[in-house]
């Protein structure tokens, strides 16, 4: 990927997220729209939001679609930056669904190399979550991004919280969230949220060096049923993330 091929009036914010329902409102307030098809399954549209060049997409669901959408968004249409919105299920007593979690940084729960040791280092141990030889584990979130993402309003009665997001590639119910909670969660300090894209995206960005965040909205619980609600409040709860994205990309420069 060639990103000096770029002027800067051409580099795009992208904005990225798995469903369409995710990216409903992005399609309301998108002007100049265009859209873009590769493949069989993607399809990418450019345009303006709040005057500054952006494109979006929804990817699909998992890690495979999106990492491949992130690369496309960066190579193909020149993304500066990425910020993926959607929903995600709630880990942690006291949420509500609607909430909205802020990511500080992701973490991909699903890679697990403990049993691997390095024969030049057999004393290294790698950790739940550690991608090995290069040695990432927590994707951090662009400071930037992340305090424009902070200082955005949001719905009334919404709350906001900044913390860790977990990606995997199960769609979780209340059951198994309870269940993994001493073997997976503890060791991976207990994270807010967990959904099935954000650390593959993260993980692109970090590759290539461009600056990333993520944020979800809850749309099921630690408790109750996971894909009865994840099916009843998706397409609502989606929408508390767009003043979000909207003011993250009105003020990013």
């Amino acid at each position: 990927l060639q990103l000096m091929m770029w002027s800067a009036s051409e580099r795009r914010i992208g904005i990225l997220a798995a469903m369409p329902d995710e990216v409903r409102e992005l399609s309301k307030h998108v002007t100049e729209q265009q859209s873009h098809e590769r493949g069989s399954v993607f399809t990418f549209v450019t345009g303006k939001l709040c005057g500054k060049q952006v494109v979006y997409a929804a990817a699909n669901v998992g890690t495979v679609f999106a990492s491949s959408a992130a690369t496309t968004m960066i190579g193909e249409f020149g993304a500066k930056a990425i910020v993926f919105t959607g929903v995600a299920g709630g880990l942690r007593a006291g949420q509500k669904i609607g909430d909205i979690v802020i990511g500080e940084d992701v973490v991909n729960y699903d890679m697990d190399c403990r049993a691997f040791c390095y024969p030049h280092d057999p004393s290294y141990k790698l950790q739940l979550g550690q991608l090995p030889f290069v040695n990432w584990h927590f994707f951090k979130a662009d400071a930037t991004l992340l305090q424009l993402a902070l200082a955005a309003p949001t719905p009334a009665g919404v709350d906001v919280v900044k913390g860790r997001i977990a990606t995997g590639s199960v769609f979780l119910s209340a059951e198994a969230k309870q269940a993994m909670f001493e073997t997976v969660w503890k060791p991976l300090g207990e994270p807010m949220c967990a959904e099935m894209e954000n650390a593959a995206v993260a993980q692109i960005c970090c590759a290539y060096g461009v600056p990333y965040l993520s944020l979800r909205a809850i749309s099921d619980l630690v408790t109750g049923d996971a894909a009865g609600d994840f099916n009843a409040f998706c397409a609502t709860v989606a929408s508390h993330v767009f003043p979000i994205v909207r003011h993250v990309v009105q003020h990013y420069e």
